[in-house]
């Protein structure tokens, strides 16, 4: 019965062609989602409120307010990510059935605790973040501009809602769960780690490459601690983490 469960969760893998189809599905059913949650809204708009939240919302647009574009930012990148993650989630219910966690390597992650070599990775990473960041400052000054909280509180503290819990949670799904767990099915370690850590920088490009070429030893990190512990919570905790500290230098400043 344990060789049937394990041949099962071995045939719900995805090579390399079906997985870059599958992150294609993804995204679809990502959109579809989004349409069908900004469906219910205008719907729910027009029945209950008249139309009133689109009109504002459309005069908050035509008016060009730095504040309200703020909000309308935030507003679209948490439904961007909500609808990303239950994508992740539908694909792999959809082709692993009762096995979906594996897909995701969403499993228990008290066996890391021993682990030298985790707590050595989470060190070093910290420690890096703090020299790419005096580096980026004093070489390249415009990188304060990459995450600049808003003044205006509400704003700020949605924006940091979104950067310690949505965008970890989504992007470990994504990255370390779905993309990295399929390659580690079929390729090398090193092979997966790269792969997935070069897809997660292109995602954080910017004009100069500088932020995604800062970003991609963090990746590398996140992969290794997936891999060591077998589950991508350890790494959507230490993502989570990471971001909490830049938000919080982020307000300091």
């Amino acid at each position: 019965m344990r060789e049937l469960k394990k041949e099962q969760v071995r045939s719900s893998f995805y090579g390399l062609i079906e997985l870059i189809l599958s992150l294609g599905g993804i995204v679809l059913i990502a959109g579809v989602l989004c349409m069908f949650i900004v469906g219910v809204l205008l719907a729910a708009d027009a029945v209950i409120g008249h139309w009133a939240l689109t009109d504002a919302l459309s005069e908050t647009i035509d008016a060009g307010s730095d504040k309200a574009l703020t909000f309308v930012a935030l507003a679209a990148s948490f439904l961007a990510y909500v609808c990303v993650g239950f994508a992740v989630l539908i694909a792999a219910r959809f082709r692993g059935g009762q096995n979906w966690r594996d897909l995701i390597a969403w499993q228990p992650w008290s066996l890391w605790r021993n682990e030298r070599r985790f707590w050595l990775i989470i060190g070093a990473t910290f420690l890096y973040g703090f020299a790419a960041d005096i580096a980026l400052r004093h070489f390249y000054p415009q990188s304060e501009d990459w995450l600049t909280m808003p003044k205006d509180l509400v704003a700020a503290a949605l924006l940091s809602l979104l950067a310690v819990v949505f965008a970890p949670v989504t992007e470990e799904l994504v990255f370390r769960g779905w993309i990295f767990t399929n390659l580690r099915r079929n390729f090398s370690f090193a092979t997966a780690l790269l792969a997935s850590s070069v897809i997660f920088a292109g995602m954080h490009y910017e004009s100069t490459h500088l932020y995604a070429l800062a970003v991609f030893p963090v990746g590398l990190a996140l992969g290794a601690l997936r891999e060591i512990a077998g589950s991508i919570k350890p790494a959507i905790a230490f993502h989570a983490f990471n971001n909490f500290l830049a938000c919080c230098l982020s307000l300091l400043d």
